[in-house]
């Protein structure tokens, strides 16, 4: 669990990062608008994009933790043998959803990446944002396999010493 705490780690500085970030670009953008009037228009590219990074690694967590709500409020109904089940085919669906879309959006990274398309109000690079799928779906894909693999390992090895 040691890499999915680091991860975890990594995830909860980047999203508070993010968030100041994404929370001064709004504040500054209001500012602008209603005291200097002046044509800044790269202050909204900056707060979506961090607004979407902030989304996909908080959806990350959640799915670690299990404390989505459509997964949680069904397993908490269900018997303890049924419940680890239902969680392990929630977690095998996960991995299978969030690898199908990481793996293939790298495609799509690789397409505006040659097609040299920027943002119009910074000027970055249009797959620097479209990145936050690809990132945040290999991060879960990663993450659920390492929580998959801990909970069968644990599984095992509770058999083992009840044997």
């Amino acid at each position: 669990m040691r890499i999915v705490d680091m991860i975890d780690k990594i995830e909860r500085v980047l999203i508070s990062v993010l968030f100041a970030v994404m929370v001064l670009a709004v504040f500054s953008q209001v500012v602008n608008r209603n005291i200097f009037k002046l044509e800044i228009g790269w202050f909204e590219e900056v707060a979506r994009a961090c607004m979407v990074y902030i989304i996909l690694f908080a959806a990350e967590i959640g799915l670690r933790d299990h404390s989505q709500l459509n997964i949680d409020s069904l397993v908490r109904r269900l018997p303890p043998r049924a419940a680890g089940v239902m969680q392990n085919i929630s977690t095998i669906v996960t991995i299978v959803f969030s690898g199908v879309v990481g793996f293939t959006s790298i495609r799509l990274l690789q397409t505006q990446a040659a097609a040299q398309s920027v943002t119009p109000g910074l000027g970055m690079p249009t797959w620097v944002p479209q990145a936050s799928i690809t990132v945040g779906c290999l991060l879960i894909f990663v993450t659920q396999c390492i929580v998959l693999l801990n909970t069968i390992l644990h599984r095992e090895k509770k058999e083992g010493e009840t044997a």
